[in-house]
């Protein structure tokens, strides 16, 4: 054999030895992404307590939640930090904000000179988005306190095309609430005369400084779908 044949016959065979160390001469293209998710799935959570529920009104990509209390309860205000890890938002509900107010608890003073003074209802995220605070009150004592097994107040959090887009079908979104407390019905009794310079205050003052309690609010399993 000839210098001119080893050539010819080495090279084939060389360059097919590099094609099978490589897996092959020809790449195939990766297919689509069939397993990213496209919406939100949430199962409401069990227990008698105060409860994050899913409102009727939800969508696969707006989830509404409305926060409930315990059956007999009777309370004057309510608000908690719920904490995501950010992959699914929170969502303005509208003008007013990251919270909507349900009529349960009147936030209006009973006084008419003072009936247009800021409402006890706020709501807001921190740490990035992940954070969502929120509270609603009572401003004044001379309103009952409110029957709080019903939907109270209303949050929402909506499917990011980003952030959740990313993440492959029931995947399980961590929220935890992180601290609640709410004012129950007895906040002290008020003097009979409040203008009496010998107005016996010491129900109020004890109440004030015990009236606020801890709140357990249950959340349920929010994945995607």
């Amino acid at each position: 054999m000839n210098l001119r044949t080893i050539r010819t016959s080495f090279l084939p065979a060389l360059a097919l030895s590099l094609l099978v160390a490589c897996g092959g001469g020809q790449t195939t293209a990766p297919g689509p992404q069939t397993n990213l998710s496209t919406g939100l799935s949430y199962q409401d959570p069990t227990g008698s307590g105060w409860t994050l529920v899913r409102n009727a009104s939800s969508s696969d990509t707006h989830l509404v939640l409305d926060l409930v209390g315990p059956s007999g309860l009777k309370a004057r205000g309510i608000g908690f930090n719920l904490q995501s890890d950010g992959t699914v938002p929170f969502s303005k509900l509208s003008s007013a904000g990251y919270v909507h107010d349900l009529g349960v608890f009147k936030l209006q003073s009973t006084f008419t000179n003072f009936s247009a003074e800021p409402v006890l209802l706020g709501g807001g995220v921190k740490k990035g988005g992940t954070l969502l605070t929120v509270g609603i009150f009572q401003k004044d004592r001379n309103w009952p306190a409110q029957k709080v097994d019903q939907p109270v107040v209303q949050i929402a959090l909506d499917f990011d095309a980003v952030k959740t887009a990313a993440l492959p079908k029931g995947t399980v979104i961590p929220m935890t609430i992180v601290k609640a407390k709410y004012v129950p019905d007895n906040i002290g009794t008020m003097p009979a005369d409040p203008t009496s310079a010998s107005a016996d205050w010491s129900s109020v003052y004890y109440a004030f400084r015990t009236s606020v309690l801890p709140a357990q609010i249950s959340v349920g399993t929010l994945t995607t779908k």
